[in-house]
């Protein structure tokens, strides 16, 4: 996979300078812009697929040649030369087709013969895939087409360089590019695949022209039957692929359990994500939300979108087609904050997520008989953090990387073991896919509308589905479960107490009194029941104490008076302008992380989590100092109320509640985790067994192990203004300095790195 390659900052930045060098138009250099293109052409194409002998064009061919040999006297082939300038040919040829047909390629009608021609080149395709795998002959095949892809690279790209000089083709011919690099970066994974699987691409690129077709039938139709006709074709043919590559063994073996032999396929890389993302397309279009466009190749580009591609976020169509269709401008700032997202995501993924799975959450899971229960707990913590930090650091890198190209993507997390109730944690966790469930499943069941146990049906299926979603295994639907029943629980509870403390206090006492009797029951009536009925009895009789619990606990805090008087001391001392001990503060922050880094080579594992606490709590500080300073009295209470006055002590409770439910949550999200991070049932009653042997034993908690759990809690929970501060100065540095920082940033993650690569967790789905 490309994008967790080391060659993925080379690819990003020669689509940056060829997207850049497509948005720059005139006379001026015209051929010179040109020729840099060609050669940044050539780049994407060998790194998709590393074979300089399968460059037709003579710019990157000599050029590649030149470079890959110190050989003065190597040979210069005859039929090399007939290549390069067949290739040149097509080159030239497809450049001014190009800048001569911008217009008409642009208009409606251009863009109608240009769908029918994908629709005319992918029948081709896929009936030379049949006949040749028929026959036995598709090795052969293939590698006629790998050695003459780069002619077509070459005469879309051609096609693309030339439009993007006129005026009337500027806007599509950026497209193109997007669209060709987007292409060859979901086929350098396509390409490793044995036999058919090595033209995956030509299958989406196959539903992208269907979902563009149903598209614009869906929204010329006016009868009602027929729109949704339309729309079950769509349904049926982007979830029918989806249901045959991914849940296809799973249906038949351990759902069915037919007597047949497992097909054991290849599951297409971010088939999950992007079939969703074609979904919401035709499903708004059939709404009347969003208007179907009538360029394929910007549908194209928004599916094959290479920065999300593979696993999110889930982008709608209404907020990245009218990007492509009016492309922004390439700002200096918003590319700045783009390269901040991505070294944050890469220091997330590298330095703790990988080290969290390498160090304990692989080694407990493989073997949790091998552990004690704290080590186990210590493990399924630590999945939780690695999860987060690795999904979270994959939006990072995806949304930056679109941020460097001038686009916006929405935010796909927001702090998540912050919650302080489930539904809140689906608020923040995975937000793209949270809302399409929302939008797509859950309201179109009916939603919160009805009586209330239809609500309650509604969110089990949904979360539900969304489990099935994640993989074709029994856990991820218990996952789901654990999840549905728990917000319908929940719901149920925010319902029952309405913010009265009198009839939340009732309830406690019966689901208490409903725990104590479960226990009893459990303990003295069924001794000898399956582990499985034994969990099943502990959740009905624990997970209402949870809940009443947690709605108490995190709801809103009421409306309070401000109070009156000094709010914070300092200001007596430093006076009201004194926000540069803050600066002082994030300063020192800064130190203190440059130290622990330090520390990690240089001195001892017991100075490295004072030194993480230490960045940490300056973080805080200066976010409350901060806060104070700007006029809120919500940190430190007013001389004229004291601390025990009316509305800061609610504050102080108000706040001690939250996070005691904020653990309650964490708690049962890791324990849905053991199921969603578990091979199978057996693996996760393990898990479970391990842990209520109440084992104390701490051997396997090395420093490496106990240093990334407070590095990966720091991170989660790290100050956001302090957050926005490190991101402000470093956009605020100029150019120099932003590149010693990311340099800094490359040899730490380096000394970091692992020798094994640990692939993101999300690119299983």
């Amino acid at each position: 996979m490309l994008f967790s390659s080391p060659l993925y900052p080379l690819f990003l930045i020669a689509v940056f300078f060829l997207y850049a060098l497509g948005r720059w138009g005139g006379p001026s250099m015209a051929w010179a812009r040109l020729a840099i293109m060609v050669l940044l052409g050539d780049v994407l194409f060998l790194l998709v697929g590393r074979n300089p002998d399968a460059i037709w064009d003579p710019l990157g061919g000599a050029l590649v040649r030149l470079l890959a040999t110190t050989r003065t006297d190597q040979e210069w082939p005859p039929e090399m030369f007939a290549r390069w300038a067949l290739g040149a040919s097509l080159l030239v040829g497809a450049i001014c087709a190009g800048r001569r047909g911008a217009r008409w390629i642009s208009s409606d009608r251009g863009q109608q013969w240009i769908a029918r021609g994908f629709v005319a080149a992918l029948a081709a395709v896929g009936a030379m895939v049949l006949v040749a795998w028929s026959s036995g002959t598709l090795d052969v095949v293939t590698s006629a087409v790998v050695d003459h892809g780069h002619l077509l690279v070459l005469a879309v790209l051609g096609i693309g360089f030339g439009a993007s000089q006129t005026a009337e083709g500027r806007v599509l011919g950026r497209v193109v590019i997007l669209f060709v690099a987007s292409s060859l970066f979901y086929h350098a994974w396509a390409a490793a695949m044995p036999g058919p699987y090595r033209y995956l691409l030509a299958l989406l690129l196959a539903t992208i022209v269907l979902d563009y077709y149903l598209g614009l039938w869906i929204q010329r139709t006016e009868d009602p039957w027929r729109r949704k006709a339309l729309l079950i074709v769509s349904l049926v043919s982007n979830l029918g692929i989806l249901v045959f590559f991914k849940y296809t063994d799973f249906f038949t073996q351990d759902v069915l359990g037919l007597d047949v032999d497992r097909l054991n396929l290849i599951l297409p890389a971010g088939i999950s994500f992007h079939t969703f993302q074609s979904l919401s397309y035709t499903i708004d279009v059939y709404r009347k939300e969003i208007t179907a466009t009538r360029s394929v190749v910007t549908f194209a580009t928004f599916v094959l979108f290479f920065p999300q591609l593979v696993a999110g976020p889930i982008v709608r169509a209404r907020d990245l087609l009218p990007q492509l269709e009016n492309p922004p401008a390439l700002e200096l700032a918003k590319a700045t904050h783009g390269l901040y997202r991505i070294v944050l995501g890469l220091f997330k993924k590298i330095a703790i997520a990988d080290t969290l799975a390498l160090s304990v959450v692989d080694r407990v899971f493989e073997a949790p008989e091998r552990f004690s229960s704290i080590e186990v707990v210590a493990g399924v913590v630590a999945y939780a953090l690695q999860i987060f930090l690795d999904f979270s650091a994959y939006s990072d890198i995806a949304i930056g990387s679109a941020a460097v190209l001038g686009f916006t993507m929405p935010e796909n997390f927001r702090t998540p073991y912050r919650s302080s109730n489930l539904q809140e944690f689906w608020r923040r966790w995975h937000i793209s896919l949270s809302t399409w469930l929302r939008d797509y499943l859950y309201i179109t069941l009916g939603g919160s509308k009805g009586a209330p146990w239809r609500t309650y049906v509604n969110l089990i299926l949904t979360m539900l589905i969304g489990g099935l979603w994640h993989g074709a295994s029994w856990v991820f639907i218990v996952w789901g479960a654990l999840h549905g029943l728990g917000l319908a629980v929940t719901r149920f509870f925010q319902r029952a107490t309405h913010g009265d403390p009198h009839r939340a206090w009732s309830l406690f006492g019966g689901c208490a009194v409903l725990a104590a009797v479960g226990y009893g029951f459990q303990r003295f009536a069924l001794p000898e029941v399956s582990t499985w009925t034994h969990l099943v009895i502990a959740w009905l009789y624990l997970t209402p104490l949870w809940a009443v619990v947690t709605a108490w606990l995190g709801r809103e805090q009421p409306a309070l008076p401000e109070p009156v008087g000094v709010p914070v001391p300092f200001r007596e001392i430093w006076g009201v302008g004194a926000l540069w001990i803050s600066e002082v503060l994030r300063i020192l922050m800064c130190v203190s992380a440059i130290g622990f880094f330090g520390a990690l080579a240089y001195q001892p594992s017991w100075t490295w989590i004072p030194l993480i606490a230490s960045t940490w709590m300056l973080g805080v500080v200066a976010d409350a100092f901060e806060s104070a300073e700007i006029g809120s009295a919500d940190i430190l209470p007013a001389s004229t109320s004291g601390i025990f006055g009316s509305p800061t002590l609610a504050r102080l409770v108000y706040r001690l509640r939250r996070q005691t439910s904020v653990l309650l949550v964490f708690a049962y999200v890791c324990l849905a985790w053991i199921f969603f991070r578990a091979s199978s049932f057996d693996n996760a009653l393990a898990i479970l067994r391990q842990i209520a042997l109440l084992e104390g034993d701490r051997a396997n908690l090395v420093p490496m192990v106990t240093v990334a759990l407070a590095a990966g809690f720091a991170t989660h929970f790290f100050a956001d203004g302090s957050y926005r501060w490190l991101r402000a100065r470093f956009v605020e540095l100029p150019t120099y300095g932003q590149g010693l920082v990311l340099a800094c940033a490359a040899l730490v993650l380096r000394e970091l790195a692992h020798t094994k690569i640990v692939p993101f967790i999300y690119f299983q789905f």
